[in-house]
């Protein structure tokens, strides 16, 4: 995990936004930053997408009490597992 990874993910997260207007409510939410470590610092390099997937509808649940499902986030498990193959 590096600078560069985490900055890549907020993008993703914020992009996404799964919190929706709620986001606004969150004085502390800094796009995601928190998230985004969160979920690059439970990702391992044999993960496999599926794995990368349950992490993201995991991390955010719990961040945030929502109920994402992991269909949800396939996409953003997509970016991210790519992300990471490049470096």
């Amino acid at each position: 995990m590096n600078e560069e990874h985490i900055t890549r993910v907020k993008e993703l997260l914020t992009k996404w936004n799964p919190l929706g207007e709620k986001s606004i409510l969150i004085e502390d939410l800094n796009n995601y930053e928190i998230e985004a470590t969160d979920i690059l610092f439970h990702i391992e390099k044999r993960h496999s997408l599926t794995q990368i997937n349950k992490i993201i509808s995991t991390v955010m649940n719990q961040a945030f009490g929502l109920n994402v499902k992991e269909t949800e986030s396939y996409y953003i498990a997509e970016k991210i597992a790519k992300m990471l193959k490049e470096k």
